[in-house]
């Protein structure tokens, strides 16, 4: 992990003569490196509760665990790793600055690896805190919180990496709320949309990449009406952004995982508690809202970049009309 926080480091401050690359790589380092140290600090306490370093031992001592008297530690500190590696409010803000590397760099850094390290620390050690009231709320408070604010701030950006940015940290949020629902359906939905994710969202950003090198904006108010101009492009932008936001096609991956997603927030695990139920009565709204907004963001970035006019004297290159 450390290695590979490094790297990561060193490529979102792959222009190091700009003044937002090298802040980009610092913010994100900073915040990354503190989740580690957290981390860190939750695996220590959980070797020495169960005498054992491999995860799945930890699986099988889970009463030892849950009962342990350092539990509310070990949960806050493995929570606090997972959120600032997978970019859940508050400490999101690293993300959107690490649009400043390098477009291939972004479209890795968003639809794989660093981005679903937390995700896949919560996943493994699901077994163990399932059924803890505490986890289930936090982890569906702060994923769903972090799905409808990042949707809404997606919304109101005008870059097309920022807009992916935002949506990045909205179906993480997503994300986490299904591990969060403790059940298996929902956790299998959870996995299911990881790899969805993938897919969609490294297309989008490569497409981000080639607009940008055609016309020399990300701008999306000086965009439009390049589906006549970048046929293939639009076409790969048209599966992106319509699995992305779950529009009902049976070739659209992200459909399903959202349709998963909905399910698992009707059918949450037996927990007791006047909060508990009351936020178990919220959630599938708060779903729905989040999920919305992810429709709106997904069709103003198609819509936005290929459909409508073409904006020639907007553009810092215009000479795709010649190449027709």
């Amino acid at each position: 992990m450390g290695i590979h926080l490094i790297i990561f480091v060193l490529l979102i401050g792959y222009w190091h003569y700009r003044e937002k690359s090298r802040y980009g790589a610092l913010k994100s380092m900073l915040i990354t490196v503190l989740g580690g140290f957290s981390l860190l600090a939750g695996l220590i306490l959980l070797t020495l509760e169960t005498g054992t370093t491999s995860i799945r031992g930890m699986i099988e001592q889970a009463d030892v665990i849950v009962n342990s008297e350092h539990f509310i530690f070990i949960l806050v500190f493995l929570l606090l790793g997972a959120f600032t590696k997978s970019a859940q409010f508050p400490f999101h803000i690293w993300l959107p600055d690490a649009m400043e590397a390098p477009t291939p760099v972004s479209a890795y850094l968003h639809s794989a690896t660093m981005v679903k390290a937390g995700i896949y620390l919560m996943a493994r050690f699901s077994p163990i805190f399932s059924e803890v009231p505490l986890f289930f709320i936090l982890l569906s408070i702060f994923g769903l919180v972090t799905l409808a604010w990042a949707s809404y701030m997606a919304v109101r950006q005008t870059d097309l990496k920022g807009i992916l940015a935002f949506s990045t940290i909205s179906q993480l949020g997503m994300i986490m709320a299904m591990l969060g629902f403790g059940t298996s359906y929902a956790v299998f939905a959870a996995v299911f949309h990881i790899l969805n994710h993938a897919t969609f969202k490294g297309s989008l950003f490569m497409v981000a990449g080639i607009v940008d090198h055609e016309t020399g904006t990300r701008d999306i108010r000086k965009l439009g009406g390049l589906m006549t101009f970048m046929p293939i492009s639009a076409t790969l932008a048209i599966f992106g952004t319509f699995s992305m936001a779950g529009v009902p096609l049976p070739f659209l991956n992200g459909f399903y995982s959202k349709e998963l997603f909905f399910e698992s927030s009707l059918h949450l695990g037996e927990y007791s508690g006047t909060f508990v139920e009351t936020l178990i009565t919220y959630i599938p709204i708060v779903a729905v809202v989040g999920s919305i907004f992810t429709f709106i963001y997904s069709m103003y970035l198609f819509f936005g970049t290929f459909r409508g006019k073409y904006q020639e004297d907007e553009l810092p290159k215009n000479h795709m009309k010649h190449q027709l």
